[in-house]
């Protein structure tokens, strides 16, 4: 009997849009009446992911950055894996040599390396990949709004930020040369200690080797008293992949690259066709029916 669903959210609970889809919303709702636990499990950082969850009035414990970092039901943090500074040192080092830009992720907000300049642009990079429908002109306009630019810090000074006390969580870096990323996952995959994982094709993810989903929602639900076959969880992509492994209750969106949909036990329909929804529905009636 499924006790926990947890769901990724870009690709996966999340339609083109990136919105949650009123009907989704009612899904939880049903399951969690039902006496089944929701959680979110995603590679975003805590206040995009607090933004949507109030918008749509959904309170659950979430899995962020990968699994680098844990929180409960308002927010507080319950578990957190860093990356040692010297080895982000190096990441930073090697990124930038390849002049592929980095975002990151800390316990004092996003951090880049880039002039604000720099960062626009890979802002609008991004904004037009997930609408390609906007010209270059509204692309601009649109990523000039975005939380992911405005409240970016700048490092002036490498050596000085990586001597403070700060805590790196995760580093996420677009390009839109593939085999440039292709290339930065297979050098950063080298080193010592962490976990490289994507969301996207055009896309790398690094965070400490022990942060990842399935990793931490393993503990999660030991902590929460469940079964690992108690708990069903629901991807797309790659940084997806280690809740596939740790969980046999299973499900690949329609949407879900070849390699999660490959080791998945079910399959859903698409993040645009109510996916994650139907997923639910399934559960709630084969457990009726018990």
């Amino acid at each position: 009997m499924i006790k926990l669903i947890a769901s990724d959210m870009d690709g996966t609970l999340l339609n083109k849009m990136h919105k949650i889809d009123e009907e989704t919303v009612t899904a939880i709702k049903k399951a969690e009446e039902a006496g089944i636990a929701f959680a979110i499990s995603t590679g975003r950082e805590y206040f995009t992911v607090q933004s949507l969850l109030k918008e749509n009035n959904i309170r659950c414990q979430c899995v962020l950055m990968n699994g680098a970092e844990y929180r409960d039901e308002d927010g507080n943090i319950l578990e957190e894996i860093n990356i040692e500074l010297k080895t982000a040192l190096k990441i930073t080092e090697l990124l930038h040599k390849e002049k592929v830009s980095a975002r990151i992720f800390t316990n004092k907000g996003i951090f880049t390396t880039d002039t604000k300049e720099e960062a626009l642009k890979e802002m609008v990079y991004r904004t037009l990949s997930f609408h390609p429908e906007l010209s270059q002109d509204e692309a601009i306009e649109w990523a000039k709004k975005e939380a992911y630019f405005i409240q970016l810090n700048y490092i002036e000074n490498l050596q000085e930020f990586f001597n403070s006390d700060i805590e790196v969580r995760k580093f996420v870096a677009f390009h839109k040369d593939v085999e440039i990323i292709n290339k930065m996952k297979k050098i950063t995959s080298e080193i010592e200690g962490i976990a490289v994982s994507s969301s996207f094709k055009d896309n790398i993810e690094i965070t400490h080797v022990t942060a990842q989903k399935g990793i931490i929602l393993a503990k999660v639900a030991k902590k929460m008293g469940f079964d690992k076959d108690e708990v069903m969880v629901i991807g797309d992509s790659f940084n997806d992949y280690s809740m596939f492994t740790e969980f046999t209750e299973s499900v690949a969106m329609g949407n879900a690259i070849q390699e999660i949909k490959e080791i998945a036990k079910y399959i859903t329909d698409t993040n645009d066709n109510l996916g994650v929804a139907k997923a639910i529905y399934r559960v709630l009636d084969e457990q009726k029916h018990m």
